[in-house]
């Protein structure tokens, strides 16, 4: 007789094994066997609910998306206006120890892009251009849909450029940048 298995518990767990090893080895490290020996079963107990080493990064990656919608919603409370808009922008360049951990799977989830279209996560790429899209309209920006693509354009470079010179691009660095874009999309 089959185990009974939770589909959505399984998935999370593997999602929890996969940046545990991440954490620990790195994100070259993610393979089946690496995730698989994380949750103390075999390969099978991965391949069959995540078969690839793309699908297993982007589990991980769609995983935390639901923690940073949460965590979005907190950050910005009650906040209205130009207030709401910068505070979306600043949270989307936050430096916490599991974002940056978490911008190394999608650089490895977006490397594969090629090869396995189907593994890129694009649900939240547009869910983040919609909330800047929404924030910028409540702030009264004048082209919102401009301001969406450019505000989407500088967070994802932001991802980048706290992998290529993470020194450089320090918190205050970034909330500088941030608040000069909004404060020229919010005159234009």
């Amino acid at each position: 007789m089959p185990i009974d298995v939770d589909e959505v518990q399984r998935r999370k767990a593997i999602a929890e094994a996969t940046l545990a090893v991440a954490a620990r080895d790195g994100a070259r490290a993610i393979t089946i066997r690496a995730v698989a020996k994380e949750l103390g079963g075999s390969t099978a107990m991965v391949t069959n609910y995540v078969p690839t080493r793309t699908a297993l990064i982007t589990n991980a990656v769609r995983a935390a998306e639901s923690r940073w919608r949460a965590d979005l919603e907190a950050h910005l409370g009650d906040l209205s206006g130009a207030d709401r808009l910068r505070a979306t922008v600043e949270w989307h360049l936050s430096t916490e120890p599991e974002d940056l951990l978490l911008r190394t799977l999608w650089v490895e989830m977006l490397s594969s892009a090629h090869s396995d279209p189907n593994g890129v996560d694009r649900q939240e790429p547009r869910e983040a251009r919609e909330e800047f899209g929404d924030a910028s309209t409540a702030a009264g920006v004048p082209d919102a849909g401009l301001a969406a693509d450019v505000l989407s354009l500088l967070t994802r470079g932001y991802y980048v450029s706290t992998m290529e010179e993470p020194t450089y691009w320090t918190p205050e660095r970034a909330s500088r940048v941030a608040r000069a874009v909004v404060d020229a999309l919010m005159d234009a």
